[in-house]
């Protein structure tokens, strides 16, 4: 599958918290188009890159991620906020802290993982995954010195 993120590493690494800005400031896919009275359609069988963002608003983001076998993100990490991932094609399996199996995914399975859990997971099949997630939080404030 074209367009798929390859990562090799298997080993429990920990990467710490991933600010979802990352996730939430990608530019829309070109496929998405938004129309009259905030409806925006996305064609997810257009989707060539990596990692895409389908669909936003101020509430909620969908993004498609592809990925290999052996593929995923495969360190240790957390987001603030809660998400839910979907499987949609292929197999994954998703881990928390100590290799503790939380689900082997099929497709149309799902995790939810909540606000600031430590997760990683992998693909064993070439895979399609939707992530839903709301909007990061707003920046904390600096406390005085």
């Amino acid at each position: 599958m074209p367009g798929l993120n390859d990562s090799p590493e298997k080993a429990e690494k920990d990467y710490g918290r991933i600010p979802d800005r990352v996730a939430w400031d990608l530019p829309l896919a070109e496929v998405s188009t938004i129309d009259s009275e905030n409806f925006q359609v996305f064609r997810g069988s257009q989707l060539n890159a990596k990692t895409s963002a389908l669909s936003r608003t101020d509430e909620l983001g969908m993004y498609a991620a592809r990925y290999r076998a052996g593929g995923g993100e495969n360190g240790l990490h957390s987001h603030p906020g809660d998400s839910i991932w979907l499987l949609v094609s292929g197999a994954a399996t998703f881990w928390a802290q100590n290799s503790v199996v939380i689900a082997e995914l099929q497709p149309l399975d799902g995790v939810m993982v909540p606000n600031d859990a430590k997760y990683r997971f992998m693909c064993t099949e070439d895979s399609v995954l939707l992530r839903f997630s709301g909007p990061p939080p707003a920046p904390r404030k600096s406390s005085p010195a």
